[in-house]
């Protein structure tokens, strides 16, 4: 008998022994972000992934625990679509984030399409999904259509205005034109149509002579601002609507004198007072010390909803559609009720106040009047700060508190409540020296001595502590018996790579195994030449690490990301150690050396050569009158680059089919504009429009070697 008691107890230990490593080696879905690093896309997908595996990670329908990875690939504007899509392949995602834009999209669909795996983007474009014949791309926000008929029927129905006058400033918002007319034109109104031929002057003073009721202007911010200027100083008082307002460009370009009352249209307005929201925007800025975009709130949603159809019995791309009534930041998502690929049909109408802060004027789900979430557009009065029903708590003094499935530190970890978030007390411990909360549907317990409280503890019911947890003896993490090849990092040199010399990437390589490795292959296919390069390791000990180079040339330059694929050819036995060979990706930059970088400041009349060898000159500023404009020297070629800064711009960017111009006006630059240049010696450069303080001119230069 007591044999059978022994051997009993035997089990019992190995099997909490077992637990942690069963934990550590969580299984893990990764999921491709098409983004920049920093950009709203990957700050979305980041938060949401966060809170997921904060809270245990996502559950399979067979109830495994699977915890998420973002795998992000800069696209530079769509230039290195087709590497970042070749490294997300390798990386065995099972669903891919992003692009931004709808020009990203529908230029690389054959390439996006090849993933092979859900895609969702934010892109608004009507045509994208029409275009898509795979039923794996997704739309992760509201389309343009459904924008253009919220604004329509808030001005018509809401504000009873019928004299609208269209403005379109630009080719490129000829889809947004379009969705507004046509819903103008659904509602029973006939917008008088204006476009841009030449002068924006002649364009205001039509609309001054019509006097229409409102102006919905649509184009660069630039255009915007100076017809917004001419309009309001000529004494016209009509409503203005503008496609862009709250766009950085626009905060940037239009003052806010101007912006004040403008109507616009978003689907997903940081001002929304909805629980979803509110925690959302909390959240995102305790992460990241900035205001969330649509663009992050349509992300994080995708990625919730992704974590929903994971659940569900069946194949990911069958159960997405399939989706129904989830709860999102931007609103109730219903995939299943949506046109194929539609995931929100959630759209705001927003008017920005005195401070440029959009205000929600009205929402809109599929066309549908929401109810008012309040007196949204109202002057607010100021009132005394209400006092918190019950009794509240609040995390001070630290980052985050644990969250306990008792009044003990003995008790397992439930999450974590983050610092300033306020929760309701729903009882205490004898005593009051711990609280318990309401955490996700079952009992929380937390520390009362390091929580803020409101309230008085004694009105709480007391409830009774649950079963303190055996005491069992420390269990160690067992390593796993197998080698593990991985690479913990990688640095080239030089940085950044230049276009046409010799490189070399240094990659760290360690063993993290509990047992030594045979030879084995590292390698990487390094975009945009695809230059594949390898190098052997032959043999490396448990728990060593080895440096080893990778080389080559690469022609082209720009911005890459590569992923370093550990034990190539497997010929190590790794067993789980397995799945993470290919999860390292570097990121490098490829360009031409830099002869000359410096600043200058041109007055009207001034001469500048770039090289600043006293060779020639490459452009002349004529900053006088309304003329003025930048003009190219001696043979030198301008032209303006758009969506580049002056640390993403290189060298392949300053290709002559864009910078073939004589001279730049001024009306064509802005603080942040990045001028091509050709100069009169053969080599390109940037200029960057940094002023234009009356007459002068003040720019930040680089100039390369060929």
């Amino acid at each position: 008998m007591r044999r059978i008691r022994f051997i009993s107890f035997y089990l019992m230990v190995m099997v909490l022994l077992v637990i942690p490593t069963v934990r550590a080696q969580q299984p893990v879905f990764r999921i491709g972000v098409l983004d920049d690093e920093l950009g709203p896309i990957t700050k979305g997908a980041r938060l949401a992934v966060q809170e997921i595996n904060a809270a245990g990670g996502v559950r399979g329908a067979d109830g495994t625990f699977f915890t998420l990875e973002l795998i992000v690939q800069p696209t530079d504007n769509g230039l290195t679509m087709a590497s970042a899509v070749e490294n997300l392949n390798q990386a065995n995602i099972i669903a891919a984030l992003g692009p931004a834009t709808s020009a990203e999209v529908l230029n690389n669909l054959a390439l996006l399409q090849n993933l092979s795996v859900p895609v969702f983007t934010p892109a608004t474009n009507d045509s994208i999904l029409i275009n898509d014949t795979t039923d794996r791309l997704f739309r992760s926000r509201a389309a343009q259509v459904l924008q253009g008929q919220a604004l329509a029927s808030y001005l018509v129905n809401d504000r009873n205005l019928s004299s609208i006058t269209v403005v379109q400033l630009d080719v490129e918002s000829t889809d947004n034109v379009v969705s507004f007319s046509s819903a103008l034109q659904g509602l029973g109104v006939s917008p008088q149509m204006l476009l841009l031929e030449s002068q924006v002057t002649e364009l205001a003073t039509t609309i001054i002579q019509n006097n229409p009721q409102v102006a919905a202007i649509y184009g660069t911010p630039e255009l915007a601002n100076e017809l917004i200027n001419t309009l309001r100083q000529s004494g016209w008082a009509g409503v203005i609507t503008y496609d862009q307002a709250t766009s950085a460009q626009a905060v940037e370009e239009i003052p806010i004198s101007l912006r004040v009352g403008m109507l616009t249209t978003t689907t997903w307005p940081y001002t929304a007072v909805d629980a979803s929201s509110d925690t959302f925007l909390g959240n995102y800025v305790r992460n990241f010390g900035e205001v969330p975009s649509p663009l992050a709130a349509a992300t994080y949603d995708a990625v919730n909803l992704l974590a929903v159809a994971i659940g569900q019995p069946g194949d990911l791309l069958s159960n997405l559609p399939r989706l129904d009534n989830i709860q999102g930041v931007q609103g109730v998502l219903r995939p299943a009720q949506l046109s194929p690929g539609e995931t929100s049909n959630t759209v705001a109408v927003v008017q920005l106040n005195e401070y440029g802060v959009p205000r929600v004027a009205a929402r809109y789900a599929g066309g549908v009047r929401l109810p008012d979430e309040g007196p949204a557009l109202a002057t607010p009065t100021p009132i005394a700060t209400a006092t918190p029903d019950g009794v509240v708590a609040t995390v001070t003094g630290r980052p985050f508190q644990n969250v306990r499935s008792g009044p003990s530190t003995q008790f397992e970890v439930l999450g974590e409540l983050n610092e300033n978030e306020t929760v309701r007390v729903i009882g205490t411990n004898r005593g009051n020296t711990w609280i318990v909360i309401d955490y996700r549907g079952r009992q929380g317990w937390m520390s009362a001595g390091i929580m803020e409280i409101f309230g008085d503890l004694d009105t709480v019911p007391i409830i009774d502590s649950p079963p303190t947890p055996t005491p069992v003896a420390t269990a160690t993490d067992t390593p796993p018996q197998e080698a593990d090849i991985v690479i913990e990092a990688a640095s080239s040199s030089p940085s950044p790579i230049i276009a046409g010399q010799n490189f070399s990437v240094n990659v760290v390589v360690r063993n993290q195994g509990n047992s030594n490795a045979g030879a084995f292959a590292i390698a990487a296919t390094f975009p945009p030449n695809n230059l594949y390069a390898s190098a052997n390791i032959p043999g490396l000990a448990a728990g060593q690490a080895i440096t080893a180079t990778l080389s080559g040339t690469l022609n082209n330059t720009g911005f890459y990301s590569v992923i370093v694929v550990a034990d190539l050819n497997n010929t190590v036995a790794e067993g789980p150690g397995e799945a993470n060979n290919s999860a390292f990706s570097f990121t490098y930059s490829v360009d031409k050396p830099i002869i000359r970088q410096t600043t200058a400041s041109l007055n009207s009349g001034d001469t500048l050569d770039l090289e600043g060898n006293a060779v020639q000159g490459d452009v002349n500023w004529n900053g006088s009158g309304s003329g003025a404009k930048l003009d190219a020297l001696f043979g030198a070629k301008l032209g303006i680059i758009n969506n580049v800064t002056l640390s993403s711009v290189h060298w392949d960017l300053i290709n002559p089919s864009i910078v073939n111009q004589n001279s730049i006006p001024r009306t064509s630059m802005n603080s942040g504009t990045i001028i091509g240049v050709i100069t009169a010696d053969g080599n390109r450069g940037v200029l960057r429009v940094d002023d234009i303080p009356g007459d002068q001119l003040q720019v930040t230069l680089r100039v390369y070697q060929n």
